[in-house]
């Protein structure tokens, strides 16, 4: 074969080759997105959006209602071993080892989830952890500034319903709902008798739920009421006396316009 029919034959098979990518390759305008086609597609990925958000929020807090009222029945279980074994007694925070030794006898912390130090301990050698102490729609109150807040109190998330708690909060006393013992009261069966609340808390000088203000937190501890609709409280999981736990819808507890069980000043604690 000679040099120049060779020649031929490769710039031949260089233009076939080169041809045809360009032709497959070849972006014409008949192809690409117009801005309408853009638009369109844009404003369907953003109603498919809209209708997926409230549906992955509801199951979020369908799965923090659950954890909490885990939360609550293993403190339930915990606080049954302990009546078991003071002849069906819950612990007195007026008086040690929950409380030095008072004239009156007085309890640490002003808040009802001001909790003494050897309570929690109590409850965690029970076969408690931290973690059930915070309500996990409320996760960043689980925290070292609530845990380690006092030298012999912590600041919990759940609210308390015990002999003591609560008492130097001010304004309505919390006395009239405590729970001296596991055996209910003449009016008020075990099943009915709530002894730790989720927190539905409420500061008096500005109407809030959902950030609390006052107090002795830093700022960037957002107190506030654990399970929340908007601004407004979605409602509690309540533990009873026989370790079963409750939803209580907050229009349940705010019937007709008045909170039907309540205690404190600024702020005000709601159940």
């Amino acid at each position: 074969m000679t040099y120049t029919r060779m020649k031929k034959i490769c710039l031949y098979r260089s233009k076939k080759s080169a041809s045809i990518p360009f032709a497959l390759g070849q972006k014409t305008a008949g192809n690409a997105f117009t801005l309408i086609e853009l638009l369109v597609v844009i404003a369907i990925i953003a109603i498919l959006a809209a209708m997926l958000l409230p549906a992955l929020a509801k199951a979020k807090d369908r799965a923090n209602r659950a954890s909490c009222q885990s939360n609550l029945h293993q403190q339930g279980i915990s606080l049954q071993m302990y009546t078991g074994d003071n002849r069906d007694k819950y612990p007195d925070l007026r008086y040690p080892p929950y409380a030095p030794p008072a004239n009156p006898p007085k309890a640490d912390g002003n808040w009802p989830w001001d909790i003494s130090t050897n309570f929690t301990d109590m409850l965690i050698a029970n076969g408690g952890t931290q973690n059930i102490f915070y309500c996990p729609a409320n996760s960043s109150f689980n925290c070292s500034n609530t845990w380690n807040f006092g030298l012999n109190f912590r600041i919990l998330g759940y609210v308390y319903l015990v002999p003591g708690a609560g008492m130097n909060a001010g304004g309505k006393t919390e006395a009239t709902y405590w729970k001296t013992n596991a055996l209910g009261t003449p009016v008020s069966s075990p099943a009915s008798s709530e002894v730790v609340v989720d927190a539905v808390i409420r500061q008096t000088t500005t109407g809030s739920y959902s950030k609390i203000t006052v107090g002795g937190l830093p700022s960037n501890i957002v107190q506030r009421t654990s399970h929340l609709n908007g601004a407004l409280p979605a409602g509690s999981n309540e533990l009873f006396e026989d370790a079963h736990v409750e939803w209580r819808s907050f229009t349940t507890m705010y019937n007709n316009g008045n909170p039907q069980n309540y205690f404190g000043d600024d702020p005000v604690f709601i159940f």
